[in-house]
């Protein structure tokens, strides 16, 4: 059985792969207070002392809504995949995360391509970082890394918005949208199998986006989860004007997975609403 690190499991994306991983593999998911993934001699002993197979790199530092980026986002969050990329052995294989920041989250990104990586500056610190550490893993055979745009699934912070709908209709609020965009929302349960796949076949391509084929507005969501209760609530969107889509191009992943089938949005909506409703 494979020997998986798996960083940043506390975060949205690091919980659901240690849960759907656990049974499949021995996973070492220590916590930031266990291991600074910042500091080189931490991460130095962390590899002489266990016997690694293989790497999900989560962990990272910035991205959150609302949240302002710390001065320190882009030297913390190369420093992680410096120290990670220099101690692991020469066999062990790494998979780390980018996002559709790194293209330039200021500007209209609709179905964007990993050849654009570069060409726009992003102006906030976590999206230059991503787009930083892509340069620096581009000609790496060792290195996969996997763009994600928008994910959902059980576990998400209350405020993501497809949390916020339901919930909002399961107590009978209205949704509100400040302003409408159109966005990649990838099911949890798609990413952990895609995760999986790239554990167990080599990848051609070394920066993936991981984005379904189906885009959606904000509006179509609250829509779409509005009609899973009889008695319907207000959508109120704010402002009028659309903001910039917020989408990726998947040929690359298509091509590396062709039996990939994703789940409906509607689908996986409803397995969420199911949840908080069971829950409540």
């Amino acid at each position: 059985m494979k020997t998986i690190l798996l960083t940043g499991s506390g975060g949205f994306i690091g919980k659901n792969l240690k849960g759907y991983l656990k049974d499949k593999y021995n996973l070492l998911t220590p916590r930031s207070f266990e291991l600074n993934l910042i500091n080189s001699d931490e991460v130095k002993k962390y590899f002489e002392e266990n016997k690694i197979d293989f790497v999900i790199h989560c962990a990272s530092v910035g991205g959150a809504r609302d949240i302002q980026d710390k001065d320190t986002t882009i030297e913390d969050n190369l420093a992680m995949v410096d120290n990670v990329l220099k101690y692991k052995s020469d066999n062990v294989r790494v998979i780390l995360f980018g996002s559709g920041a790194m293209y330039d989250k200021s500007r209209n990104l609709h179905k964007v391509k990993e050849t654009e990586i570069g060409k726009f500056i992003p102006n906030d610190l976590y999206g230059k970082s991503k787009m930083l550490i892509a340069e620096k893993i581009k000609d790496r055979k060792d290195v996969l890394m996997l763009n994600i745009f928008a994910c959902y699934g059980y576990g998400e912070k209350e405020s993501r918005f497809p949390t916020y709908a339901i919930k909002s209709v399961i107590d009978g609020k209205n949704i509100e949208i400040n302003q409408n965009v159109i966005f990649d929302y990838l099911w949890a349960e798609d990413m952990e199998k895609i995760i999986h796949y790239f554990i167990e076949h080599e990848h051609k391509n070394n920066i993936i986006n991981i984005t379904p084929t189906q885009s959606i507005s904000l509006s179509e969501i609250a829509e779409i989860v509005n009609g899973f209760e009889n008695n319907k609530v207000d959508i109120i969107i704010k402002n009028k004007i659309m903001n910039n889509e917020y989408t990726g191009d998947n040929t690359l992943l298509l091509s590396e997975f062709p039996n990939l089938n994703f789940t409906d949005i509607k689908q996986g909506l409803k397995k969420l609403y199911n949840y908080y409703k069971q829950i409540k």
